[in-house]
């Protein structure tokens, strides 16, 4: 064909851009209040310190009894949140820098000052298993960035006294949350001095059972005197 018969254009060719259907922009802005709506109701503020694992389903949801988790379970994920930086996931710590949990006297012996310790945590000089340390260790408890609850700090402690050979009584809730009003009013973290002036639960001796009462026996009779 010769170039002079091609059909002449009134306009250039140039591109365009289509406009964004009404339809399209409408879902979005759906979409966008509903992910609002849903972060504000289940986000928990995006804090640290409302992981309930209870809450957790995978797959299949059981409509039966719902067994509560085990308090050691979810002490091990709490604890490799927030203490396994520093105590490590073995429990041995880090020489010279951080303590062992590993069979330590604190960890096993009084529940009053173990306690304490997470609540309002420690400064200064510490003896464990016959070596110094001298570190600082944060509060967990009222005062602290992210504070824990009493739960999460009784499965974090009945958690460290039941693993790497530890064998401990397991802690309480509502041990934790007594802990918690007592030392209220206190600002500064413990020290070793501190600590061991708690008294030492784990000391006490079990109260001794008092004898049981006898009953006091009849008298004998005395036989009347022989006629001679």
């Amino acid at each position: 064909m010769n170039p002079s018969e091609l059909p002449s254009l009134s306009q250039a060719p140039s591109e365009r851009h289509a406009p964004i259907p009404g339809w399209i922009l409408g879902l979005g802005v759906i979409l966008s209040f509903w992910a609002g709506g849903y972060l504000f109701f289940y986000s928990g503020g995006f804090r640290g310190d409302v992981y309930d694992a209870g809450q957790i389903t995978w797959g299949p949801v059981s409509t039966g009894p719902v067994a509560p988790p085990d308090p050691k379970v979810i002490g091990k994920r709490l604890y490799t949140a927030n203490c396994a930086q520093c105590h490590q996931a073995t429990g041995l710590g880090q020489a010279g820098v951080y303590p062992p949990l590993a069979e330590s006297e604190w960890v096993t012996g009084s529940k009053n000052r173990l306690i304490a310790i997470l609540h309002k945590g420690i400064a200064g000089v510490i003896h464990v298993k016959g070596n110094v340390y001298n570190n600082n260790m944060p509060a967990w408890g009222d005062g602290a960035p992210v504070p824990l609850k009493d739960d999460q700090i009784a499965a974090i402690l009945t958690y460290i006294r039941s693993d790497w050979g530890n064998n401990a009584s397991p802690i309480q809730t509502d041990e934790v949350a007594a802990k918690r009003k007592a030392l209220a009013s206190m600002t500064n973290p413990w020290t070793e001095a501190g600590l061991l002036a708690i008294p030492d639960d784990s000391a006490t001796p079990p109260p001794t059972s008092k004898p049981a009462a006898t009953t006091p026996s009849s008298p004998t009779p005395t036989p009347p005197p022989t006629k001679k």
